[in-house]
């Protein structure tokens, strides 16, 4: 609930879309993966028109766009570091060490294609949704 002149605002990030995270979802539903990662997605965010009519419907008035942030990493598998602190988590956190480990080299060699280095850094585009709402939220 926002009180009356009330600012919601938020952001998400939206990079379902890139490589990162379609090979993710691409081998969690492979043959090898598929047993014990089901229902596993990297995908946990709308499309920016779900928020906007979402927060209407709440008879909030909303602004909604996307950034793509060109981010520059260093290291050896600079992607795969990226998303172990957020997407890889609820994944690796359903397999035993010896299948983690296997899970990382396997998506961590499919990251390297995707995400090839250049004079040492890797450039990894990634999109977030932001989103400001306000309103009176009154009901009755």
């Amino acid at each position: 609930m926002l009180n009356d002149g009330g600012v919601l605002a938020f952001q998400v990030p939206a990079n379902h879309e890139r490589p990162s995270h379609l090979l993710l979802d691409e081998l969690c539903g492979s043959e090898r993966w598929k047993n014990l990662l089901e229902g596993v997605r990297a995908n946990h965010v709308r499309e920016p028109n779900w928020y906007a009519d979402e927060l209407g419907t709440l008879g909030l008035q909303s602004i909604v766009w996307q950034t793509t942030y060109l981010h520059r990493l260093a290291g050896v598998n600079p992607v795969l570091e990226w998303v172990k602190g957020t997407t890889l988590r609820q994944i690796l956190d359903r397999l035993d060490p010896e299948q983690r480990e296997a899970f990382l080299a396997e998506y961590g060699a499919r990251l390297r294609r995707a995400y090839p280095a250049r004079d040492g850094m890797t450039m990894f585009p990634f999109t977030r949704t932001f989103v400001v709402a306000a309103g009176t939220t009154r009901s009755g």
